[in-house]
């Protein structure tokens, strides 16, 4: 099966990556971290499912009609079904999508021994597991253990600003009566974040 279950395709995105981005949010984790921002995406439904290549022309048309080259991977858990991953990027990256972001709960060293073709199509990275109680102030990562890997040498100056800013952003999308929290909000903020969301699920009704 190259099938991948998509859980939010969206744009534009700029709170989760330098600069504004397409956003795709992959179903399906295992790991289950204690005050993930997205247990919805814990679990698969039918109907998330859904071809790479098909996917793919989904994001190329999002992207173009935007004016987008950038893209965010996050979950769930992508490298989950990583091959199917692989077979998504690879058809972006030959459309003009060579700055990809990707988040994993995996630790970079076993996931590069496992899937080495990583680097060649994920520009950076961002590894480890989501921990409530190692609180981070970076901009990029909830918590101390996770990690920014650059891959793109091209883009590394980007990178290393991006994920030195000090200033945390979050965006709310109102998705089928529910408020959707994106972003990276600090760990102390995410009550805050998340009764900033329902004023604004109060106010939207």
């Amino acid at each position: 099966m190259s099938d991948l279950y998509v859980g939010l395709i969206h744009a534009p995105l700029y709170a989760l990556g330098p600069g504004t981005r397409v956003g795709l949010w992959l179903a399906g984790c295992r790991r289950r971290c204690p005050g993930c921002l997205s247990p919805d995406f814990f679990d698969v439904k039918p109907e998330q499912k859904i071809d790479p290549l098909e996917l793919a022309g989904q994001i190329l048309f999002l992207a173009k009609k935007m004016g987008l080259k950038a893209l965010t991977v996050s979950g769930g858990e992508p490298f989950e079904r990583a091959e199917n991953l692989g077979i998504l990027l690879e058809k972006l990256r030959g459309e003009g999508i060579r700055d990809v972001l990707a988040y994993t709960g995996f630790e970079a060293a076993g996931l590069l021994a496992e899937f080495p073709w990583v680097p060649e199509l994920v520009s950076a990275l961002v590894d480890g597991p989501f921990d409530l109680n190692e609180p981070s102030q970076e901009i990029f990562r909830g918590s101390r253990g996770q990690k920014l890997f650059i891959f793109d040498p091209s883009l590394d100056p980007m990178y290393s600003g991006w994920s030195k800013q000090t200033k945390r952003q979050a965006q709310f999308l109102l998705e089928r009566g529910r408020i959707r929290i994106l972003g990276v909000p600090a760990i102390g903020d995410y009550e805050k974040a998340f009764a900033a969301a329902d004023e604004a699920n109060d106010l939207s009704v």
